[in-house]
C-alpha cells in the first residue's frame, strides 16, 4: 500500500512521489498538470535520485550556516534550496532556466526565503567566488562555470549525477576532472542500485497507469516518455551508467 506523504496530494510508492493532480491544487500540481512530463509526474520537487534522502544526506555535510551563500543550479522548483534555507539559516539561491519552475517554486512551503534567478548553468550571471556552497542535482553540469562560481577556499560542491562506468574510466576519471580545479573529494555515496529502482518502479507505474498517462499526455507522447525511461533502465541494468552523491572541498 502507498505511503502517506505530509504533502496533500502526494502519495509515496518507493522512492517515487506521485502527484496526484485531481486532488492537489497547488504549485507543483498546477506544474504538473501545464506540463505533463512523467519526471514530475513521479518524481515530485525533489526530482532527483535518492529524493529528499539524497538532499538531506548531502546537507549533512554541505558546511553551510548563517552567512553563507549555497546555489542551486538547473533547480527545478528549488527543492534543495529551500531545504538549505530552512535548515541551516545559509542565503539560498536557486537558478534555472525555466521561469514557470521558479515562479512553483516561490510559492512552495520555503520559497520566500530563496532567491530566485533565471539563468543557464553553462553561464551562470555570478561574480568569480561568489558562493561556498554550489549544488547539481541531476542536472546540466559545467565543470569550469561550476568551480568559477564557488569560492576560492572553505567551499564545498555537492553534485547528484550520472557518472562513468568502469568500462568509461570509473567514477575516478569523474573525480580527476574536479581535481584540475582544485576539488578534493569529500564525500561519496553510490547511487547506481537506487537509480535502477528508480527508473524500474517508474516505468512499472508508467505501464501499469498507462490509461491515466496516456490520456494525459497523448498516446505519441506517452509512448515517447516511457520509451525514454525504458533506454535509461537499461543502460543502468546493463552497467553502461552508474550514478552517485559527491560531495568536494577546495
Amino acid at each position: 500500500m502507498p505511503a502517506r506523504s505530509a504533502v496533500p496530494g502526494i502519495r509515496v510508492i518507493g522512492r517515487l512521489c506521485i502527484v496526484v493532480t485531481m486532488t492537489a491544487p497547488d504549485a507543483l500540481a498546477r506544474l504538473a498538470d501545464d506540463y505533463h512530463a512523467w519526471w514530475i509526474d513521479l518524481l515530485g520537487e525533489h526530482n532527483h535520485i535518492g529524493g529528499a534522502d539524497a538532499t538531506r544526506w548531502l546537507l549533512e555535510r554541505a558546511q553551510l550556516g548563517p552567512g553563507k551563500r549555497m546555489l542551486d543550479t538547473g533547480a527545478f522548483v528549488g527543492a534543495s534550496a529551500r531545504s538549505a534555507a530552512e535548515a541551516t539559516g545559509c542565503d539560498a539561491f536557486a537558478s534555472d532556466l525555466n521561469l514557470d519552475f521558479l515562479a512553483a517554486g516561490r510559492e512552495m512551503p520555503g520559497g520566500a526565503g530563496v532567491r530566485w534567478v533565471a539563468a543557464d548553468s553553462g553561464r551562470l550571471p555570478f561574480p568569480d567566488g561568489q558562493f561556498q556552497s554550489v549544488w547539481a542535482m541531476d542536472t546540466y553540469i559545467s565543470v569550469r562555470e561550476l568551480s568559477r562560481v564557488a569560492a576560492p577556499a572553505e567551499a564545498t560542491l555537492c553534485l547528484n549525477c550520472e557518472v562513468p562506468t568502469d568500462a568509461r574510466g570509473g567514477a575516478e576519471a569523474f573525480i580527476d576532472e574536479w581535481a584540475e580545479y582544485g576539488w578534493q573529494l569529500a564525500g561519496h555515496k553510490d547511487m547506481s542500485n537506487d537509480a535502477t529502482v528508480t527508473w524500474r518502479t517508474a516505468e512499472a507505474e508508467m505501464v501499469r497507469r498507462r490509461p491515466f498517462f496516456e490520456d494525459r499526455y497523448g498516446t505519441r507522447p506517452y509512448l515517447r516518455q516511457l520509451d525514454m525511461l525504458m533506454s535509461m533502465l537499461l543502460s543502468y541494468e546493463r552497467h553502461e551508467q552508474g550514478h552517485g552523491l559527491f560531495v568536494f572541498r577546495r
